[in-house]
């Protein structure tokens, strides 16, 4: 199968790991490497964006951008000191000749614009609603950041906000005289929760699930004049961490995850060569279905002497 929950890969590899062991912290550690290996199977994903802004930023559950489209036209993907060492980097965004540019990593999803105080702003605790109506009652969410002191748009109290989630349907922070946020990081959160800014617009800030600190990848392209941009995306699964029997693993190779497991144990017993013999067949397998599961449709050197449709074209 192209996916499999936690408890089916249990159920069916729970022998090959220590009567005294979680598998899922087993899985935690050796998925992100089956993962990074390559482009396999149910990896690769479609995203849509619609922005105003001259940049945008991949979703949490990714890991790398592999194509962009911008309004249906594609469009280069440049690394982030690109326009840097050519054209330097322009207060009025990026050349249009540049296509897109890493922007590197940013610890929300959008950034709120403060011009006047009007624009401060306070932000909330929410539940994903495809989950839970009500927050998680347990786990911890700190946000750092800089807040006014309401008469002007000055980063003048360096503040930090905890909290100690406890089951209600939503939490505010207790200032609203934001101006930006630094840090977002997170303790025993086991379902997700959505922070947004208290606006109109409910803008999501960040979504966080589990243990960790909120980090986005952020690239930026020319739109100069604020219009609405449609970006569709196609973009490689990240390994996001289990913490349930009902969480999904997108590679449901059975047989690699055996091997990765067996390839933990020896790792832990010193024995290099047999890890890695496991971990080589383990690429094996994976490149084994992905050829399968492509079938035909494989990319193909055609080479055509004659031209095409059998004929030289005259360029003269």
């Amino acid at each position: 199968m192209p996916a499999l929950t936690v408890k089916a890969i249990t159920k069916a590899l729970s022998g090959y790991v220590r009567p005294d062991e979680d598998i899922v912290s087993k899985l935690n550690l050796i998925m992100p490497r089956l993962y990074a290996l390559g482009m396999w199977r149910d990896l690769l994903y479609d995203w849509t964006i619609q922005t105003t802004n001259d940049y945008f930023t991949m979703p949490e559950h990714s890991a790398g951008l592999i194509v962009a489209l911008l309004d249906d036209a594609p469009v280069e993907l440049q690394a982030r000191w690109h326009d840097y060492r050519i054209a330097g980097y322009a207060n009025d965004g990026v050349a249009p000749i540049f296509g897109v540019v890493d922007d590197g990593w940013t610890a929300v999803k959008e950034d709120i614009t403060v011009a006047s105080t009007t624009d401060l702003f306070a932000f909330s605790m929410n539940p994903v609603a495809s989950n839970s109506n009500l927050l998680p009652s347990e786990g911890t969410i700190t946000v750092e950041g800089w807040r006014s002191n309401g008469s002007n748009t000055d980063k003048t109290f360096k503040t930090t906000e905890v909290f100690n989630l406890d089951g209600s349907a939503q939490m505010i922070s207790d200032y609203d005289t934001w101006v930006e946020i630094t840090s977002i990081y997170f303790e025993g959160v086991f379902t997700p929760v959505d922070i947004r800014v208290e606006d109109e617009f409910e803008t999501s800030l960040a979504t966080v699930r589990g243990d960790g600190i909120a980090r986005y990848r952020r690239f930026r392209f020319a739109n100069n004049s604020g219009a609405t941009r449609v970006v569709r995306l196609l973009l490689k699964r990240s390994w996001e961490t289990v913490l349930t029997e009902d969480d999904f693993i997108y590679l449901g190779n059975l047989n690699a995850i055996k091997h990765g497991l067996l390839g933990m144990i020896a790792e832990d017993n010193a024995d290099l060569e047999r890890a890695q013999y496991h971990w080589t067949i383990c690429s094996q397998l994976l490149d084994a279905e992905l050829d399968e599961a492509r079938g035909a449709a494989k990319p193909k050197l055609r080479i055509m002497p004659s031209g095409v449709s059998s004929r030289i074209p005259n360029i003269v």
